[in-house]
């Protein structure tokens, strides 16, 4: 595994200054009453690098589909946007999605290169690649090699591929999230199934509220139901998607998180067009 090397950001007119060591980050402020504002060069990056994935999840927000396409000439793009950052201005992480990333045929390549940037990739997936013997291998030891963790989607008609997945990270030592969309009651009760199984060897259960953007449609958040079955699990292995911060904030201290102002430390790269957003939901720049 990587990040053993010790890194550590300094914005002072921020109010920030962050260490980070083996894939946990310790942020401090300069001044202890006043909060962090948004950083010109974040910590975090989601890197888009293809709307490529053969999932067909109908409620995908990236609306990405089997006929679309990798984006061209990643490689030297991440070299030309973060080669150029100092030791200061370089994200301690990126997470590489997509579509699904372990497609592109340079996905390799760009972990490496990350890696050798000094920036620890992460990456998202559904686990189909798991399906293809002969490359998955390659995949798993790129992925000790170089990377700090992945997240796995852990999305119902996929089962049987991040289920496999799972199985195939965790014999090899990799640390692992899992992704769980909710909305209804019944997508409560699979978070709950999911991580009654997991919840000794994952790290995140991650929730991400269904959210009507490209292929999803509205749907009403259960939240008053997963807020109240949350509050008998373990808090330190709950974490939360940027768009479930506004009910969070409403609810106080109903569970022992840390809540902090979504995305002032982070940005998504879009790699196809290399702009940047706030986020994944919010591409108006």
């Amino acid at each position: 595994m990587v990040g053993e090397q010790i890194k550590v950001r300094s914005f002072p007119e921020k109010n920030y200054r962050a260490i980070y060591f083996r894939g946990k980050t310790l942020r401090q402020t300069y001044r202890p009453k006043t909060p962090i504002s948004e950083l010109d060069y974040p910590e975090f990056y989601d890197v888009k690098i293809t709307n490529h994935c053969n999932g067909k999840c109908p409620w995908c927000y990236q609306d990405s589909l089997p006929e679309e396409g990798h984006f061209d000439d990643i490689l030297n793009k991440i070299n030309d946007f973060f080669g150029c950052l100092d030791d200061n201005q370089k994200p301690f992480q990126v997470a590489i999605g997509g579509g699904e990333p372990t497609g592109h045929p340079d996905f390799i390549k760009a972990l490496k290169l990350f890696h050798d940037l000094g920036i620890t990739p992460n990456y998202t997936t559904n686990g189909m690649f798991c399906s293809e013997v002969s490359g998955r291998q390659r995949i798993i030891e790129a992925t000790r090699k170089y990377c700090g963790g992945v997240a796995i989607s852990c999305h119902p008609h996929l089962r049987q591929y991040w289920e496999m997945a799972a199985s195939l990270f965790l014999l090899n030592g990799i640390k692992l999230n899992f992704h769980l969309i909710i909305s209804d009651g019944n997508s409560v009760n699979a978070f709950l199934k999911i991580y009654e199984k997991y919840k000794d060897d994952i790290d995140y259960f991650v929730l991400l509220p269904h959210t009507a953007q490209g292929r999803a449609n509205h749907k009403r958040i259960a939240a008053g139901k997963l807020f109240k079955e949350l509050k008998r699990l373990d808090s330190s292995k709950i974490a939360f998607g940027a768009n479930f911060y506004d009910d969070l904030k409403e609810r106080g201290g109903e569970l022992d998180i840390s809540l902090y102002e979504p995305e002032i430390m982070s940005k998504y790269l879009d790699m196809k067009n290399m702009k940047v957003y706030k986020s994944s939901f919010h591409l108006e720049g």
